[in-house]
């Protein structure tokens, strides 16, 4: 039986007691107004709470610094549209601690340039939870650091020239190899390996027919690349991102929400899930 996880509010109960108290009120219509959030989000992030996040998850407060903390605002709402979620609500504990952990990290690496849409970002997100995650108390996370290194200079290689010629997306091909080294080097099904490949995929996916993923898999490559363990935890991040942009908005929040689950829905078919 694998050993109780680490919970993110041991590691950040101040994050954990904002988001929660942000969501309560919200459902109790208290709460809203986006700009209202904005500003109490700024409030919340003082220099000592975004260092003790520093701490558990390296590379936020360069996140954090880019596009006048835009994607630290959207991290803020995943977190709090996670609180919301049905599927979170009624999870196992297991399960609602990986969540937890994978919204913490989905965006962690996202470089905000221009205003260009970051199409690596997953991919590069993923490399830092890997990194991080082992310090962290998982059980069986101890890696050879080459082979980790390794593993991580694969994954950062893995891009190829956009269709449109802007910019750089994320090369599909090589997926099936990361993920299989992933798992030998955290164990397949471990909670490290499950963390890491939401985040790694989370933008390889099409939910919304309005804003594709110019990286989403190919229906032939859907069962190479996503394992029936990962669906819950995939399709719970990917539930929480699409619901943290509408959180004031349930009209587009349900419309988003249907066309995820049913995107979720062929994953299930195309791997016999």
């Amino acid at each position: 039986m694998e050993p109780a996880l680490p919970r993110l509010e041991d590691h950040l109960p101040d994050l954990l007691d904002h988001v929660r108290g942000l969501a309560a009120e919200i459902e109790a219509g208290q709460l809203q107004r986006s700009d209202k959030l904005f500003q109490r989000n700024r409030d919340f992030y003082t220099d000592g709470r975004m260092a003790a996040i520093e701490g558990v998850a390296p590379g936020w407060q360069q996140m954090a610094a880019q596009a006048d903390g835009a994607t630290l605002h959207h991290v803020t709402q995943v977190l709090i549209a996670l609180h919301l979620l049905p599927e979170y609500r009624q999870a196992a504990q297991r399960l609602q601690t990986l969540l937890e952990w994978t919204v913490l990290y989905h965006d962690l690496g996202k470089q905000v340039i221009g205003g260009q849409r970051d199409a690596l970002h997953a991919f590069r997100s993923a490399t830092m939870a890997a990194r991080s995650l082992p310090k962290l108390g998982f059980s069986g996370s101890t890696v050879n650091p080459e082979a980790l290194d390794r593993w991580t200079r694969r994954v950062l290689g893995a891009s190829v020239p956009a269709p449109d010629g802007k910019g750089s997306i994320q090369d599909n091909r090589e997926l099936p190899g990361i993920l299989e080294e992933l798992e030998q080097l955290f164990g397949a099904g471990s909670a490290v390996a499950l963390i890491v490949q939401a985040v790694m995929l989370h933008q390889s996916l099409n939910v919304v027919p309005e804003w594709p993923n110019p990286g989403s898999l190919a229906e032939a490559e859907i069962p190479r690349c996503i394992r029936p363990a990962l669906v819950p935890v995939l399709e719970g991040l990917m539930l929480a991102d699409s619901d943290a942009w509408q959180l004031f908005e349930p009209v587009s929040k349900a419309k988003y929400r249907n066309s995820t689950l049913a995107t979720f829905v062929a994953v299930r078919r195309a791997i016999g899930g």
